[in-house]
Formats: structure tokens, sequence, C-alpha cells
């Protein structure tokens, strides 16, 4: 009995880690913003976004009309001089072509490729507008939000992502303060790498990576938890605001 006892303490011991790191720093989308399910048609928690069977692609099993706005920026390169690539949402590979599938108002909550042996005939048909706080990218227009689908100075060096290299301002030249950028950013901050072929997956390679919505926001966080989904606080002077997870200010 005693033996058994000790087996159950360490396979309790073992589990922890493992359990406090799943429970943090969200625990799911139930009840928030990104839960669907009281939508109509019966639709479950996921199915908005993925699907079992018969999916829009397999990565990710992603289930949500892709919006065909091609995207671009106000301005043809940030401060530092690197250049902001545009994006076609049906064929970029990057998450943030899934984010914009629902909030550059192109496209319905409900429009979704497969329920229940077929596209629903009818469930939400909410689109975020023009005027709607949550719209972002309204007609392809990215101008005045935070770059995306671009790369980030990872490691403090030159990283090529989505067709654009960071520029050698950005990374300490002409007149531009070196390390404005954490080389690794702080905490849940997500950054990606592309293959060069347009294949965007999770985590950095030096020389190939880049950020995309994702990096900052976390869709299945809950709200109550993260505001807005962040990965990190609104406000703040250190490391747990936002903003100073990948800047140095």
């Amino acid at each position: 009995m005693k033996a058994l006892r000790m087996v159950i303490l360490l396979v309790v011991v073992a589990l922890a880690p493992t359990m406090a790191w799943a429970a943090a720093p969200g625990s799911g989308i139930q009840g928030t913003s990104h839960d669907f399910s009281s939508k109509g048609g019966g639709v479950g928690l996921c199915t908005f976004c993925h699907t079992p069977h018969k999916a829009i692609s397999t990565a990710l099993l992603w289930n949500h009309t892709l919006s065909t706005n091609n995207f671009s920026w106000d301005a043809p390169t940030t401060t530092a001089g690197t250049t902001y690539p545009a994006f076609k949402g049906d064929t970029y590979k990057g998450p943030t072509a899934k984010c914009l599938s629902c909030h550059d108002g192109s496209v319905a909550v409900g429009d979704i490729a497969w329920w229940q042996e077929g596209k629903p005939a009818s469930l939400d048909n909410t689109k975020h507008g023009a005027g709607d706080s949550m719209n972002v990218g309204f007609g392809g227009a990215m101008g005045g939000n935070h770059p995306v689908a671009m790369p980030y100075p990872y490691l403090g060096a030159a990283n090529t992502y989505n067709g654009a290299t960071t520029s050698s301002k950005a990374i300490g030249g002409y007149g531009f303060v070196p390390g404005e950028w954490q080389a690794t950013p702080v905490g849940p901050i997500r950054l990606f790498n592309d293959d060069g072929a347009g294949n965007i997956t999770a985590g950095p390679v030096a020389s190939k990576t880049g950020i995309e919505c994702s990096t900052c926001h976390d869709p299945h966080n809950k709200a109550s938890v993260d505001d807005l989904f962040l990965r990190g606080n609104m406000k703040g002077t250190d490391t747990t605001y936002i903003c100073l997870k990948c800047h140095v200010k």
C-alpha cells in the first residue's frame, strides 16, 4: 500500500507542471466573444473555425470562409525602412489570414464551409463593419494597424518573411538605436517562420522569423484573463505590458 501511494504521488508531481502550463494564461474560449456555440444552427464551440472533416485546409482543419481581399498598408516601409509586404487573404498561409477572415468585415461570422453534411443555410450573418471597433483591414486596407505578416529582427539580425527582409536600419544602422526590439521576445509572445516557399509555421527560425496577429493575441484565451485575448497586459511599465514584450523602451 505504501508503495502504491508513492507511485500515485510521483504521478501527481510529474503531471503538476503540465497541468499548470495548460491552465495559464487562459483556460479556453467558452463564454468569450469567440464562443459562437449560441449563434444558431446548433453549431459547436469550435465549429465556426475548425471542423474534423471536409475542412478548407488540412492546416488547423480550417472551416471558416477566407477573405479574398488583397491586404496592403498606407506606407511603403516602416520608419526603420522594412518594406510592408502585401498578402491575399485566401492564399496567404500565415494565421493572420485566418483572423482577417472574420475581422476584415468581408465575410460573415457564420460563413463556414461544412456543418452537418453541408454548408449551413442560416447561421450568424454578422460582419465586423467599417465602424466596428473589432474591424481590422476593411476592404483590404491595413493602414493604422500594427504590422503583421512582417519580418521580425529575431536574434538582432535581418530576417526574411513573407517576401520582405528586415531593413539594416532596424538592426542598428543609419543612426537607429540597436536593441529597439527584444532579440527574443519575452513570455508567451509567439513568433513564426517562413520556409521561403510561403509555408508559415509556429516557432522562430534564425533569419526566417516574422510576426502575425497571433504573435500578440491568443484567440483561445478567456477574455477575462487576457483583455482582448492579448498575450500580455494592456498597460504597465514592465514586461507584463504587451508592448514591452517585444519593444525596448
